[in-house]
C-alpha cells in the first residue's frame, strides 16, 4: 500500500469514527424528566448524599412555595433541604433507570443518614451510625388535608410522630417531633458540622448556609458539643421538640 492509500484509509477511518461518535451522542441525549411541585407532592426514590452514601428509603417532599426537603425513613432524619425547582427524576425513569432522583439546584445536606434520636450514656458518648439496639421500626405516615406527611416510627420503646412544614414566605422549614411516653437519656441531634455558632438567638451551622432556631429554648437547653473534631447540636428528648431550619440567604 502506497502513502496515498494509507492517507485515504486514515481519512475514511477518522470520518467513520467521528460519525459514530456523533450518532452515539445523538442516541444518548435525553430530555430531563423534571418533577414539578405545583402542589405539595411526595416522591419515593434513592437519594445520593455527599461521600457516596445512598439513602435507599428516601421520601422527597416538594412544595409550591419552592422549598423542598428529603426525609430518610430508615433513620427518621431530614437529610436534604433546598429551594427552587423540585426533582430531576431522569436517573430513575429513563430507560431501565437506577432508582435515584436528585434535587434541582444546590441542596443543603442537613443529615448523614444516621438515627437522629439516640440514647447516650454521657453527654460525650458518640452517636451510633445505625439503629442497632434502638428497636427502630418505621410505621409509615399519614397525610394532612394539604397533602403533607406526618411520619411515624418506634424507637427506644417510644412511638414518635414527626411532621415538617414549609415556613410561610419560603424562609425554611419548621419541624415538630413528638414522643408518646418518655424515656431516659435520649437526645435529638439537630445538626452536625465543622462549626456551630450561637448568635442572635440562632445556631448558625458550618458555612452559614443555614441556621436553626429552637422553640422553648430556655426549657429544652440545647447543647453544643465537640466529638472527633466535629460539633453537634443536641437537645434532650423528653417531650415535643419544635425547631426551624432557616436559609441564611
Amino acid at each position: 500500500m502506497n502513502l496515498y492509500s494509507y492517507f485515504f484509509v486514515a481519512c475514511v477511518s477518522a470520518f467513520c469514527f467521528l460519525m459514530g461518535t456523533e450518532a452515539v451522542a445523538q442516541e444518548t441525549h435525553v430530555d430531563p424528566i423534571i418533577i414539578k411541585a405545583e402542589r405539595n407532592i411526595l416522591l419515593r426514590s434513592f437519594i445520593d448524599l455527599d461521600g457516596g452514601k445512598r439513602v435507599t428509603h428516601a421520601i422527597s417532599i416538594g412544595s409550591p412555595l419552592k422549598v423542598h426537603y428529603t426525609y430518610d425513613a430508615d433513620n427518621g432524619q431530614l437529610v436534604l433541604l433546598w429551594k427552587g425547582e423540585f426533582l430531576d427524576a431522569t436517573p430513575m425513569w429513563h430507560d431501565r433507570g437506577d432508582g435515584s432522583s436528585r434535587p434541582i439546584g444546590k441542596a443543603i445536606q442537613t443529615g448523614d443518614a444516621t438515627p437522629q434520636i439516640q440514647r447516650l450514656a454521657t453527654q460525650q458518648s458518640e452517636f451510633k451510625k445505625d439503629t442497632t439496639g434502638s428497636g427502630f421500626k418505621p410505621k409509615g405516615y399519614t397525610l394532612d388535608a394539604s397533602g403533607l406527611p406526618k411520619f411515624k416510627y418506634q424507637t427506644y420503646g417510644l412511638n414518635i410522630k414527626d411532621a415538617t412544614k414549609v415556613i410561610d414566605g419560603g424562609h425554611g422549614i419548621r419541624r415538630e417531633i413528638e414522643p408518646e411516653g418518655s424515656a431516659d437519656d435520649l437526645y435529638l441531634c439537630l445538626a452536625r458540622a465543622n462549626a456551630i455558632e450561637q448568635k442572635d438567638g440562632k445556631y448558625v451551622i458550618a458555612d452559614k448556609a443555614y441556621s436553626i432556631t429552637v422553640a422553648d429554648e430556655a426549657t429544652l437547653k440545647p447543647i453544643i458539643r465537640t466529638i472527633q473534631s466535629a460539633q453537634e447540636l443536641l437537645v434532650p428528648f423528653k417531650s415535643k421538640i419544635i425547631y426551624s431550619i432557616l436559609f441564611n440567604q
